[in-house]
């Protein structure tokens, strides 16, 4: 199996929906989720449910 500009050409067009000036940071940051996990009690949960 190999890979060929072909298969990743979909990759690289530009989306008519974008809104091109806005800098990449600012628009993956819209994207991001802040979630606030304490690790500890994560890690004991799991231990827990075994």
């Amino acid at each position: 199996m190999s890979l060929t500009t072909d298969d990743l050409k979909e990759f690289t067009e530009s989306d008519p929906e974008d809104d091109e000036t806005v800098p990449l940071g600012d628009a993956l940051s819209e994207l991001a989720v802040d979630a606030d996990v304490d690790a500890v009690d994560a890690v004991r949960d799991v231990r827990e449910e075994k």
